[in-house]
């Protein structure tokens, strides 16, 4: 007797894949759009904003699509960024065995990359999505160097003063709560400590929205610089908050 074909999942994923890499091309398109024509800036912004809301990637089986798709799209992205990890390490005076967290490290890429420049480092990848950290626990090692913990990066299971880095990219714009976040980051960071936020622009917070989550989080209003990324074409799609530890 004939074996009768198993039912697949595989087509409506792929259609599923399909439409979310037409709404990140949308998003980019609308960032090529904000950058030649000034005027109409706020309103591309508002409109990536609601493209972006509909990108669901942070459960299955979106977060499979966003490993296999979208994670190898920005590799440029996450090695440019792990060098600037660790040119910061290196100006601070590198702690024998600095801590890293990346929050919001979805499958994990940003975290191999630094891993494979600050061997020595013990790297916490942070993430909300169990589903995206069955991906990035691929690259956990069992010596611990390298682990991966659900949590929300406004409640971090870290004490104070006890992180040497922190770094996040394409995340900050989904928290809920920023000035709660930032207010984690500012207490476990070491008073030589430093966090870099990666967003892309269009989504990313203005220097006034910025102002007003520092104030929220018990910080002064020019505790986190908004800057720009890096030069170069990669980089104006995107900016960087800057926030170093207190004594």
């Amino acid at each position: 007797m004939r074996e009768r074909p198993r039912p697949t999942t595989e087509p409506s994923r792929g259609g599923r894949g399909k439409r979310l890499r037409r709404l990140v091309s949308a998003i980019l398109l609308l960032g090529v759009l904000a950058a030649l024509v000034r005027p109409v800036r706020r309103a591309t912004r508002a409109l990536a904003r609601r493209l972006d809301a509909r990108v669901e990637c942070f459960t299955e089986p979106g977060s499979s699509t966003y490993a296999r798709v979208f994670a190898p799209v920005f590799g440029r992205l996450y090695r440019s960024v792990a060098e600037d990890v660790a040119g910061e390490l290196a100006a601070n005076g590198r702690r024998r065995q600095p801590i890293i967290l990346d929050l919001g490290c979805g499958p994990g890429d940003l975290v191999v990359e630094i891993s494979h420049r600050i061997r020595e480092a013990r790297i916490v990848g942070i993430d909300v999505s169990p589903s995206m950290l069955l991906w990035a626990g691929r690259h956990a090692t069992t010596d611990g160097r390298i682990r991966f913990i659900v949590c929300d990066a406004a409640d971090l299971p870290f004490d104070d003063a006890s992180v040497d880095l922190i770094v996040s990219t394409l995340s900050m714009h989904h928290w809920a709560e920023p000035a709660e976040v930032f207010a984690e980051i500012a207490r476990v960071l070491r008073p030589d400590g430093v966090a870099l936020i990666y967003d892309l622009g269009l989504l990313a917070s203005t220097t006034s929205e910025i102002a007003s989550i520092a104030e929220g989080a018990g910080l002064e209003p020019t505790d986190i610089v908004r800057e720009r990324a890096g030069c170069g074409l990669l980089w104006r799609f995107f900016v960087r908050y800057r926030l170093e530890g207190f004594e």
